[in-house]
């Protein structure tokens, strides 16, 4: 097994790239966020680089929709993925995996996790992904925070865990874990995976962020010696592919794909192209949709279509710069993107080809319409059950299904609701 390593360390250091100059920097203390720093909407509405970039028209085309509750009785769920057969199986942050029968009843935790995996604050585990030959090998790869060196920091401190990817088998039974190996560790956070056509792994990696953390006092993903604010893609056994942009640059962390994020929470595979689409949280607006390409730079934070929460600009509300990549899309207010998945299914005429962007503080399901690689259309879902949208996959039947966050989460399934002589029944 090779194994690439990066720093895990609770304090880390940004050193040359681009330039600058090493300096340590040490994640944010553990105190409550600050009463004077809001994430409430404050008006800004920056001017886009092309008509259509924010706030595009309702679409012509759409489908009447019937909901239905698919499975329920879930508590933290990240994600969610199909397997081969039609079941699902399941990410709860706090450690545990579920397979969830075609059905909708849910199992008992999968055994084997990891003992070194830390879940708090909002860390955990993140994804489990099958392999795309699962239905030979029963090969997953799971994303999860661990301590750096086996313990919590003192003093304490916000989001000590750093990023873990991980290979393992699901047992014959699907009751266990086995042969977990470790592909890599990072200094990240956070963490979705997708494997690309070409078989390798796509994940993603985030810095610490939230109420009462200054955007710009996180220099890293602008950094290549480290892994926060990136793209990173490794092969299956941990190697890195010799075609990253990075390989051979002094300094550079050479698992490092595509760099300048923030808080990349959903990730998916455009469906024709192949080409990487990645959702990413602003702090305050400017909450993103990019289309990643090999060792771009997104921005952050150099960049940002957001404020941070204090209301203060970033950069002097500076929203584009040269060699810097501007989003396909973004929302100002925020909308709190997570899971994201095209729309290929034959249920849904109107919705081929579009994307569905999972919305946690806009609680509702948005979907975008594309042309090409730019949004004609905007349209929100879900919106009267004002909960918070976690993930969103199309399951083989052609349905879209939907996760719901929190402790009594569930998963949605989203069917055409029946015509008759032009009524709705």
């Amino acid at each position: 097994m090779f194994r690439s390593l990066c720093v895990v360390a609770a304090v880390f250091f940004a050193s040359v790239a681009f330039g600058q100059t090493p300096r340590t920097i040490a994640r944010p203390p553990a105190q409550p966020p600050p009463n004077t720093d809001s994430a409430a909407a404050d008006g800004y509405a920056p001017i886009p680089e092309w008509l259509g970039q924010t706030r595009a028209p309702h679409p012509a085309k759409v489908a009447a929709v019937h909901v239905e509750t698919f499975a329920t009785g879930l508590a933290g769920a990240f994600a969610f993925h199909f397997l081969p057969d039609g079941r699902i199986i399941l990410s709860e942050r706090p450690g545990r995996i579920r397979i969830v029968s075609k059905d909708g009843s849910v199992s008992d935790p999968v055994g084997g996790l990891p003992p070194t995996l830390f879940a708090a604050g909002g860390q955990g585990l993140f994804d489990v992904v099958p392999d795309r030959q699962f239905a030979k090998t029963r090969v997953l790869y799971l994303t999860y925070t661990v301590l750096p060196n086996g313990k919590l920091p003192d003093p304490p401190q916000r989001s000590p865990g750093a990023l873990t990817v991980a290979s393992s088998r699901l047992s014959a039974d699907d009751r266990r874990l086995e042969d977990v190996k470790v592909l890599l560790e990072c200094d990240g956070t956070g963490g979705r995976l997708v494997q690309a056509r070409d078989g390798s792994l796509l994940i993603t990696s985030a810095v610490p962020e939230g109420r009462g953390i200054t955007s710009t006092d996180w220099p890293q993903p602008q950094h290549l010696d480290s892994d926060m604010g990136k793209v990173l893609r490794i092969n299956t056994d941990g190697s890195v592919p010799n075609d990253n942009p990075f390989v051979g640059r002094a300094g550079a962390r050479p698992e490092i794909f595509a760099l300048g994020f923030r808080d990349d929470q959903g990730i998916a595979i455009h469906p024709r192209t192949g080409a990487l689409w990645l959702s990413e949280h602003g702090p305050r607006g400017g909450d993103e949709i990019n289309i990643v390409d090999k060792g771009k730079n997104y921005g952050f934070p150099e960049i940002s279509y957001g404020h941070d929460y204090s209301g203060r600009p970033l950069n002097n509300d500076r929203t584009a710069a040269p060699g810097m990549e501007q989003p396909a899309y973004f929302w100002t207010p925020d909308i709190g993107p997570a899971g994201i998945t095209f729309y290929t299914g034959a249920l849904f005429p109107a919705w081929q080809g579009d994307l569905f962007v999972s919305a946690l503080a806009g609680r509702n399901l948005v979907r975008l319409v594309l042309s090409g690689d730019r949004v004609v259309g905007e349209e929100r879902l879900l919106v009267d059950l004002k909960q918070r949208i976690r993930g969103v996959e199309q399951g083989p039947d052609g349905a879209l299904y939907v996760l719901t966050d929190g402790n009594d989460g569930k998963i949605l399934k989203l069917t055409p609701k029946e015509q008759l002589a032009g009524h709705q029944r």
